[in-house]
């Protein structure tokens, strides 16, 4: 795949960044919408992001609580033997215990690794790919977790940032990828406005139909009461007759 087929959207490097880049990438998918045919959509809010961003978190290491003996596709271990390992090697991490790992992880600065990875994709089943550019190539590095089909409209794509990204506590950083066939990014001003165009045209559709369909049905009320005023006039009554014989 090609980079430049990618829209590449940097991420706060405030130790959140993985789940920062998720959500971000949710909320682009969500706010997908077409427009005279082409497919936009707009970046989240930096105060949305934050809560967003916490809420699948909590969600994410729920699972992990819930999963410790989930096995790891392709690996043979489970979530509890990759959580103990993990411990032996991170500093950031005090409580060498399973409990001190999620306490950590429910951290708004917990640096998220592949073990949250793993829950990401399961929770949501679909794969999660990280790349870096490579010669305008987009080449992986090993992290990343596939349980379904690739699919470049369902698989979730993220820039493993090995750079310098200024206060981040890992060697890590997370950012988002986003494909280009699936939408245009625009300015959320110019997605409004588009949005507004939109329900104003489809309200004054429906304006010009309703007063056309009113229209209709007085002039056939009009018309069946025309109708039946000459029929009256037309016809004599029986009883009113005269015997020619």
């Amino acid at each position: 795949m090609k980079y430049s087929d990618f829209y590449h959207l940097p991420v706060k490097p405030d130790g959140a960044c993985f789940f920062n880049a998720i959500s971000g990438i949710f909320h682009l998918e969500n706010k997908m919408k077409k427009v005279k045919g082409k497919t936009i959509t707009y970046k989240i809010d930096p105060k949305i992001w934050l809560k967003e961003s916490l809420s699948l978190r909590l969600k994410c290491v729920q699972w992990l609580q819930n999963n410790p003996n989930y096995v790891i596709k392709d690996i043979g271990t489970n979530i509890k033997s990759e959580i103990l390992e993990d411990l032996n090697y991170n500093d950031n991490i005090t409580d060498k215990t399973l409990k001190g790992y999620f306490n950590y992880m429910k951290k708004i600065k917990g640096y998220a690794g592949q073990i949250e990875i793993y829950a990401i994709s399961e929770i949501f089943q679909r794969n999660i790919r990280t790349f870096i550019d490579k010669n305008g190539q987009l080449s992986n590095v090993g992290l990343g977790y596939e349980i379904v089909p690739k699919n470049i409209m369902n698989d979730i794509y993220i820039y493993h940032n090995l750079g310098d990204v200024g206060n981040e506590t890992g060697i890590h950083h997370y950012e988002i990828l986003f494909p280009k066939k699936k939408a245009t990014i625009v300015s959320k001003s110019i997605y409004m406005k588009q949005n507004t165009k939109s329900v104003k045209s489809i309200s004054k559709k429906k304006k010009i139909t309703k007063k056309l369909s009113s229209k209709r049905i007085k002039k056939r009320t009009k018309t069946k009461r025309n109708t039946q005023r000459n029929i009256k006039r037309n016809i004599t009554p029986i009883r009113k007759r005269k015997s020619s014989l």
